[in-house]
């Protein structure tokens, strides 16, 4: 199934007419076609023909209603058949590639994480991205023909209109050509974005942003991104570059981030950030018990340690969580006083516990937000976790199918 727009207006208005009833579908299942008629103003033989359409491509079920308002003939319902159809999502990063197999409701079918030890170049980083979705593919007996597309959700800045990675910080490459490579290998439709703005688009379909027309989702792991939702729509700029939170500057005279530049708030909060300053520090506390672990050689660095040496007590790794939960908090506070979203969802494992990061955070936010009285602003965790990433790019798809462009 192809999701290029035809050429000629008829034909493109026609594919429009039906990715807005499939959607109306979607929102308000079980739903006839009366009601469809009703609220997208199409006329009824326009909405029957097109759900005609959409029943022979298996996408559309038919069901009788249990009852009927008038008490006449029951009428007969729609649903999505979410079953039909497969998606491929994949989600790289520095050190993983995970691919994921879904049906259109986000259900996973199979999946595979594929660890890189050495950072790759871009031919090795494309060949274990094409063997890894081999894999997925192989692991499942479904028909390939009925694998809708692949989304891939790519960390840095990416291109999405080319479905080319510009840049990869945490992989040192650039100008991946990633849509050109999966689409010659596999023969289906390829559409590639920004980790953390695939990880929204995955909260607005799935999780804390469903029904939410305005968000903000800050990820926070080896660097720092965010994700833009304005009136229900993913927000990019016009360089397809919205969102760089981790690359504000926090301080001019900063350390170095991987970006090049001093003093990003991925240098001072991001997982990297908090394990170096442990590493820097940890000579002056030779009492503490992260020197006394570390040191004698009894167990290796990590974040899960420095937590676990903070809940025993720890000064030394307390205070460098309280402090990245109040640089996370300030930057976020600065969002939240341009944007004015109604939610704010943290993704991370820094935010598994509430008193040394997201306890922080959400002081510095109640201190430096200027709001008026009648405005609330929800601070929420999200439940995907890192799901989150590659059903984003799954939903990458589904915004195709659902939502075509105008």
């Amino acid at each position: 199934m192809s999701f290029e727009a035809k050429t000629g207006s008829f034909e493109k208005m026609k594919q429009l007419n039906q990715s807005t009833v499939l959607n109306m579908i979607r929102i308000r299942e079980p739903i006839s076609r009366a009601e469809i008629a009703k609220l997208t103003k199409l006329t009824p033989p326009t909405v029957s023909s097109l759900v005609n359409e959409l029943i022979q491509k298996n996408l559309v079920t038919e069901e009788e209603a249990p009852s009927s308002k008038a008490g006449g003939r029951k009428p007969i319902m729609l649903r999505i058949n979410y079953s039909a159809y497969y998606i491929v999502g994949v989600y790289a990063a520095a050190e993983i590639i995970r691919v994921i197999l879904t049906t259109m409701d986000g259900k996973i079918i199979s999946d595979y994480c594929k660890e890189m030890t050495e950072l790759p170049s871009k031919h090795e980083f494309l060949n274990l991205v094409i063997e890894s979705i081999h894999y997925v593919l192989n692991q499942t007996t479904i028909d390939k023909s009925l694998i809708l597309g692949i989304g891939f959700a790519m960390h840095g800045l990416v291109n999405p209109n080319e479905g080319l990675a510009i840049f990869s910080p945490h992989l040192q490459l650039e100008n991946i050509p990633i849509k050109d490579c999966l689409e010659e290998e596999f023969d289906i439709p390829v559409f590639v974005e920004n980790d953390v703005r695939a990880l929204a688009l995955a909260e607005s379909w799935f999780g804390q942003g469903k029904d939410v027309s305005d968000f903000v989702c800050i990820s926070v792991g080896r660097g720092i991104g965010s994700g833009i939702f304005i009136n229900s729509e993913i927000y990019k700029s016009s360089f397809n570059t919205g969102g760089e939170i981790g690359h504000t500057i926090i301080d001019v005279n900063g350390p170095k981030c991987q970006c090049g530049n001093h003093g990003c708030l991925e240098a001072y909060a991001s997982e990297t950030a908090i394990l170096s300053k442990v590493k820097s520090e940890l000579n002056n506390y030779p009492d503490s018990i992260l020197f006394q672990w570390v040191k004698n050689g009894k167990k290796e660095l990590s974040l899960n340690l420095v937590f676990d040496a903070a809940r025993s007590g720890d000064e030394l790794a307390a205070s460098i969580l309280v402090e990245t939960g109040r640089s996370l908090g300030l930057a976020a506070a600065n969002m939240i006083n341009i944007l004015k979203p109604s939610k704010l969802i943290l993704e991370g494992n820094i935010f598994l516990e509430d008193k040394y990061v997201l306890d922080p955070l959400k002081q510095m936010i109640n201190k430096y937000t200027f709001k008026s009285p009648h405005e609330e602003i929800s601070v929420v965790c999200s439940k995907l976790g890192k799901t989150g990433m590659p059903l984003g790019a799954v939903t990458l798809v589904l915004n195709k199918l659902f939502k075509p462009e105008e």
